[in-house]
């Protein structure tokens, strides 16, 4: 199904979110599969913003976004909160 999302001279989805992982700080070696579908996602949301299909990485990104809010917030922190 990956290969509906990749074009000529874009890296992979999955590798674009590893990436940026990465540069966040985050070891997606160590994290747990939801958190990795979550990077890969925004690799494949900032891939469609490179091919300038906003409307595509808004979809993906709302996908990600109405899961967090659902309560699944997967891959997230339990800071205390500010008062």
């Amino acid at each position: 199904m990956s290969e509906l999302f990749e074009e000529p001279g874009l890296p992979d989805h999955r590798h674009v979110g590893h990436h940026l992982a990465g540069l966040s700080g985050v070891d997606l070696a160590k994290a747990a599969p939801a958190t990795v579908k979550i990077w890969e996602a925004r690799g494949l949301a900032l891939l469609a913003m490179a091919r300038g299909d906003k409307a595509e990485a808004e979809r993906v990104m709302a996908n990600i976004n109405s899961r967090r809010k659902r309560g699944k917030k997967t891959g997230a922190v339990k800071a205390p909160r500010e008062q």
